[in-house]
């Protein structure tokens, strides 16, 4: 296996969240994430479960989002899915805050939502849009899950144009160089993957995992 690949089966993390995939299609996923030994995977709370099944005894950490992407998750249901998604395998929680309270200067609401999130004890990773949030928003919404001891940092919902170079900078001023940050949106490129860590993201996110990995072998 060439460097290059080991090195991308932990930083490129596979996205399985399309409610319209065929089990047919499901299980090639699977069968690919094995293949690039792909070591994070994101996926819905739906195909835990079936992930878990289809993966038997395949070592990865498994990743449930929750409150995604229209962040209309009320408060009340937090600790539930999320100890569903714990109950059912998952390693850690990706969420989506409800940036509405930010802009309300609810700053206490949205600091107490997140701080529900990480009563499960497992890793919490705060999914992002920078293009959706006015920049005071933005930057608040980071400043709080630092003070909040969040370490881990989604920028990107899939939704919208990709970060630009700029934007990178920008955020990782922001949130400093120590923190992990997972880039997610219109990823398909293996050259849009290597000038994303060139510029100092930690890890992407993509359900075009495939294709990159294609190029990679093609180097």
């Amino acid at each position: 296996m060439p460097n290059i690949e080991y090195e991308l089966n932990k930083k490129i993390h596979a996205i399985i969240i399309n409610p319209y995939l065929s089990w047919e299609d499901f299980s090639v996923n699977c069968d690919l994430i094995r293949k690039y030994n792909i070591k994070n995977i994101s996926t819905s709370l739906n195909y835990l479960t079936d992930l878990k099944n289809c993966l038997d005894n395949y070592s990865a950490d498994i990743n449930a989002l929750i409150s995604y992407p229209l962040a209309d998750l009320p408060v009340s249901f937090i600790e539930e899915l999320v100890c569903f998604a714990k109950d059912k395998g998952a390693k850690g929680i990706e969420y989506i805050p409800n940036f509405i309270n930010l802009s309300k200067k609810n700053l206490e609401t949205f600091a107490a939502e997140i701080e529900q999130v990480k009563l499960s004890g497992l890793p919490v990773s705060i999914i992002i849009n920078k293009s959706k949030l006015q920049e005071e928003v933005f930057i608040n919404a980071i400043e709080i899950c630092l003070e909040l001891g969040i370490k881990n940092f989604q920028f990107g919902d899939g939704f919208g144009s990709p970060l630009t170079s700029n934007d990178v900078r920008e955020i990782l001023k922001i949130t400093g160089s120590q923190n992990q940050i997972k880039v997610v949106g219109g990823i398909k490129k293996l050259t849009q993957v290597i000038d994303l860590f060139d510029n100092g993201i930690s890890c992407v996110g993509t359900s075009n995992f495939s294709e990159i990995f294609e190029e990679v072998k093609i180097i």
